[in-house]
């Protein structure tokens, strides 16, 4: 199921950006922020926002904001991504 689930993360390339840029913040954001942030629109980060929450990635702390949950699937995709950035 893991497994899965992270296949299909890695082919979700909004969400997993979206994932990405909560890490990085460190902290809660808003929708506007991370679509501001990435350069997407508002819509595509509140649908990859819904299929990570779905996906027990992230969790809504407040109406329109998320902030990431480390999780046995966030593991391994934080792992690589940290091993390309050096």
């Amino acid at each position: 199921m893991a497994s899965e689930a992270l296949e299909s993360l890695r082919r979700a390339v909004s969400q997993r950006e979206v994932l990405l840029c909560l890490v990085e913040k460190g902290e809660p954001m808003s929708s506007q922020e991370i679509a501001k942030r990435l350069s997407m629109t508002v819509n595509a980060v509140n649908i990859a926002l819904h299929n990570l929450h779905n996906k027990g990635l992230v969790e809504r702390v407040a109406r329109g904001v998320y902030r990431y949950r480390l999780g046995a699937i966030l593991a391994p995709l934080l792992r690589e991504y940290l091993e390309r950035r050096g």
